[in-house]
Parts: C-alpha cells; structure tokens; sequence
C-alpha cells in the first residue's frame, strides 16, 4: 500500500529503474529477498542517529530477516569508518557508495528497495523520489518544520516528544542538554519494529 500510493510522484517506473544499469556486485533482486536501505548520517550532529545504536537495528534486522541485504549510502568520513566495520562484520551489508559510480546508479537502487532508514537528510529527499516508503529518525529537527520527504507518511517518522525539541530548523546548533536525547532515547527496537511492519506488508 506504501508504494502504490507514492507511485504516481516516481522519477521511474512503477517497477523501478533499469536494474541492469546498477554494478555486477548488486545484481538482480530476487523474489524472496528484501532490500532495506539506510542512509545513517547527516550534516550536523544534531540529525545523527548514534552509529553504535544503528549497528543494533542492522544486526536485530539481520536477526528478523535474515536474507535481507542492506546497502548503505552516504560518503565521508564516518561512511568510510562506519561502513567498512559493519560490512566486514556483516555480509548481508553493501556500501553503495564503494560500487555506484553515479548518483543516476543509487537512485535506481534505491528505487528497488523495500523500505530506506534515514536520517534528515539528502538521501530521505532522494529516496522520496523513487516512490519508496522512508522510515526517517529525527533529532534536533521536526517533520512539521516542513522538511519531511515528499510524500511520505507521518507514521514513518520516528522521534521521542521532548519539550526542547525542535531546538533547531536545520540540526546545525548545540545541544541545550548536551547529552541528544532526542536522539539516544529512541530505542534500537522502535526502528526495527517499523521496518519490519512496512516490509511484511
């Protein structure tokens, strides 16, 4: 239902881009296979769910579906840290940004995913684009401020109600509390629980 209602704001098919554009590495998906995306960073702190609290919604979702293979997008230096740790310790990962010589490449995949984690970020906007459902984690910053993906579904924001959020339009400024509540607080599990709610359905 997500993705036949986002269908009609695609850049692409309703059956995504060519698949056959995309590298060797990431070939064709298979019927049984679900792909998730995640795009775990951002430009400011203040929009960056902790990697060490990520790490915990890759392995429960390798746990839940353990065909499942998760490409990881972004590039810098935390990508290049990050990715590199949880792909060595997880084969079912992928870091796009290592194979895809374009970004024309990861718009097409990600058109092919079943569900993209984000952050308030770029990718969150490109995703949006290829009509795929977005499960987006906010901190410092607020859906309502206007800056939700296009056409994607309140439901799919997760963020914990705190009475100093939104502390930032952009996610650019120090946390008041200095500890990011609004974002160590939301637990691994609420995530996973969200994912697995779109992607079985």
């Amino acid at each position: 239902m997500q993705r036949f209602s986002l269908v009609w704001a695609t850049i692409f098919p309703p059956e995504g881009g060519n698949q056959n554009m995309l590298p060797a590495i990431i070939g064709p998906k298979s019927s049984f296979q679900k792909w998730i995306g995640i795009a775990p960073f951002a430009a400011h702190k203040g929009k960056i769910y902790p990697p060490q609290l990520m790490e915990q919604v890759i392995a429960q979702l390798i746990q839940k579906e353990p065909r499942a293979r998760i490409f990881l997008f972004g590039q810098g230096e935390l990508e290049e840290q990050y990715f590199k740790q949880w792909c060595d310790q997880y084969q079912q990962c992928l870091h796009v940004g290592k194979h895809c010589e374009t970004l024309y490449q990861e718009l097409i995949l990600m058109s092919h995913l079943d569900v993209m984690i984000s952050m308030d970020s770029a990718n969150m906007h490109l995703a949006s684009l290829t009509a795929i459902p977005v499960v987006s984690i906010w901190g410092a910053t607020h859906p309502m401020a206007g800056f939700l993906g296009y056409h994607q579904s309140q439901e799919n924001a997760i963020q914990v109600d705190l009475d100093c959020r939104p502390c930032s339009i952009f996610g650019n400024k120090p946390c008041k509390r200095s500890d990011y509540a609004c974002l160590y607080n939301i637990p691994p599990e609420r995530i996973v629980e969200r994912i697995s709610s779109i992607i079985n359905n």
